[in-house]
């Protein structure tokens, strides 16, 4: 259990005459309906209005706070690679690449150094964003006013804390699913992947919860976010499972790049490439905003969810004091 979990509130005043310290006694909370914590007993239905309360509520916020820090960072970064790729396609060295291997197979590891570059500049944005909306929602949960400028505020200043412990998440989970690759991965079966694949997705449910932990414990983040999946592992996994279905497809299926660089090669003039281009670079970027409004809610719920497991007794207020 989390230092940070609200203790039981104590029974009856001992009736030997001595009496605890003040401090013994935490402050009394204003009751009222929960809508942000699943207490235990409340189920998935409990969960699933939890998670559709967090949409309503805030909704208008999350959609300027995505479109600030995902959407609009996506469109650049996709603009900048559609744009470095056309003109590496038109280039002297793209020609040379296609009558030699190893020209050729040294281009592609430059490309995929330029894209794991981009990837960890978009990161920090990413993390500003889901900082800022959790902020957010348990202030509205609580029934405070909250600003666009305030919350981004907050982001800014979780940012570099965030990063850190997501991106040691990430490299961890990148090294072990390369392990599991490289000891089941067969060129003759597809079926190798498969542990791969399972393993990437339980990796991914436990990085999902290093920014809640790092935001609301502060203390030992890769350990409390594996506690928080593994303590309820199958009702964390049916919790998950909707989101985490939706951002492999939307990311699967969102080949920008290469699209981009097919439409805009079968236009005529330099206009219609860029057009059919940043059309669907926009397409792409816009992608983005439904994703982390389905992602955010769902990881948040799931995280109280969780933590409300081994602290019966936690509410909005409690969470809020430890946001600061």
């Amino acid at each position: 259990m989390s230092t940070n979990d609200p203790q039981q509130f104590p029974g009856t005043v001992p009736s030997s005459g001595f009496l605890p310290p003040d401090d013994a006694f935490p402050a009394e909370r204003a009751s009222g309906p929960e809508v942000l914590v699943n207490l235990p007993g409340e189920g998935l239905a409990g969960w699933s209005r939890k998670v559709v309360g967090v949409l309503r509520r805030g909704w208008q916020q999350q959609l300027a706070i995505f479109t600030l820090t995902h959407a609009l960072p996506s469109f650049v970064l996709y603009a900048l690679a559609v744009v470095g790729l056309l003109a590496l396609w038109n280039s002297d060295v793209a020609r040379a690449a296609a009558v030699d291997d190893a020209l050729a197979e040294k281009l592609v590891v430059r490309i995929l150094i330029v894209v794991g570059l981009m990837m960890l500049m978009a990161l920090p944005l990413r993390l500003l964003g889901y900082a800022a909306a959790t902020w957010s929602a348990v202030r509205q949960a609580a029934g405070l006013p909250v600003r666009l400028s305030q919350a981004l505020w907050f982001g800014l200043r979780r940012v570099p804390v965030m990063f850190a412990w997501s991106l040691v998440a990430y490299v961890l989970t990148f090294v072990v699913v390369f392990l599991v690759v490289l000891c089941f991965a067969s060129a003759f079966s597809v079926a190798g992947l498969v542990p791969a694949v399972i393993v990437l997705g339980y990796l991914m449910m436990i990085t999902g919860m290093v920014g809640p932990a790092v935001l609301f414990e502060h203390r030992r983040p890769l350990q409390r976010a594996f506690d928080t999946v593994n303590n309820a592992f199958w009702p964390t996994v049916v919790r998950l499972a909707v989101p985490g279905v939706v951002l492999f497809l939307a990311y699967r299926y969102n080949q920008v790049i290469d699209g981009a660089a097919t439409m805009s090669g079968l236009a005529g003039t330099i206009g219609e490439r860029a057009g059919f281009a940043f059309a669907a670079v926009a397409a792409s970027a816009a992608l983005e905003l439904p994703v982390a409004m389905l992602l955010f809610p769902t990881v948040l719920v799931t995280y109280v969810e969780r933590r409300a497991l081994v602290a019966p007794n936690l509410r909005t207020p409690h969470l809020l004091d430890e946001l600061g």
